[in-house]
């Protein structure tokens, strides 16, 4: 079963019980997303956030976690309850990222944007970046670009390709967030287009970073084809689709990740090279593996003896 993302998802993007998919609107073929693959990346923070959400709710409702210790019944409804919450928590967040990446967008295009008080100061955040770095609506050359490798099999969504200017080759990092382990080099601003992905969060500190968003931009980077596909072609196998919706991927000269929150945003270039790629590439024949296993009808067997007894 598959269906179509809601308003804030990008073009040919499916909804599919195993996750987001694109649909190429040349050949009808269903392609993995870059995130849906990475979901087989295992993240060690996963589970303890999820623990946090579920603690945090089981104390906000602990006057009912007591009555429901007493009843069996009602205590297996309450625990099925609060394992639910951090998924329901999570999705949370998502759409709030979704509505500021929509927002972000609109200032891009320089498009009108609704009242939203709880995505503003993460709007606020990216205009200040956008001020800082001096960028202006001709140096965005795409913005919530979806984006195909059909060779490979996978789509994705690019946030933004800016042209950025650096005074230097290299740039030092902000004091406060200068390792203490690790040596605190500048790092590589060559001037150019610049790959970027927007992250969201109202908890995380400006310069949380994790080992997917590398492999991420790895991904979207290599990425081959981009769609600018009209309203009238955006969904899955499009009749109207020509080769005039679609445009090579250019080369970048730096890939990374915006971090927006309430009060700052940190920018922070990553190494999405080569080997970043070959480590999503591994990860392509993984998900598709798992997304097209059938273990419904592996159950417990009956033993010789069993058969034999039946057979007389």
């Amino acid at each position: 079963m598959s269906e179509r993302d809601d308003q804030y998802d990008p073009q040919h993007a499916v909804a599919t019980d195993k996750g987001r998919y694109y649909c190429d609107p040349v050949s009808g073929e269903m392609l993995i997303s870059v995130t849906n693959t990475l979901d087989q990346h295992a993240i060690d923070a996963l589970a303890p956030a999820a623990a946090k959400v579920t603690a945090e709710w089981m104390m906000d409702n602990l006057p009912a976690a007591l009555r429901a210790a007493a009843d069996p019944d009602d205590l297996v409804e309450f625990v099925k309850l609060a394992k639910g919450q951090y998924r329901q928590a999570w999705d949370k967040k998502a759409e709030l990222g979704s509505r500021v990446h929509h927002q972000a967008e609109a200032i891009n295009l320089g498009a009108p944007i609704a009242p939203d008080p709880e995505a503003e100061p993460f709007v606020d955040s990216y205009r200040k970046f956008l001020a800082d770095y001096g960028i202006t609506r001709r140096d965005i050359i795409a913005a919530e670009c979806t984006v195909l490798n059909r060779e490979l099999g996978y789509g994705g969504t690019s946030d933004i390709w800016v042209k950025l200017r650096f005074d230097a080759d290299t740039s030092p990092l902000i004091p406060k967030y200068k390792p203490r382990k690790v040596p605190a080099d500048p790092l590589p601003t060559p001037s150019g287009l610049w790959l970027i992905d927007i992250k969201t969060s109202q908890t995380k500190p400006a310069s949380a970073m994790y080992d997917d968003f590398v492999m991420q931009l790895a991904a979207l980077r290599n990425a081959t084809v981009a769609l600018v596909c009209p309203p009238e072609c955006r969904f899955g196998d499009a009749q109207g689709h020509d080769d005039s919706h679609e445009f090579t991927v250019p080369e970048f000269v730096g890939a990374a990740i915006l971090n927006l929150r309430t009060d700052t945003y940190g920018f922070i270039p990553v190494p999405a090279d080569a080997a970043a790629f070959e480590a999503f590439r591994g990860l392509l024949p993984l998900a598709r593996y798992v997304h097209g296993l059938e273990l419904r009808g592996c159950k417990p067997i009956q033993p010789p003896t069993a058969t034999r007894r039946e057979a007389a």
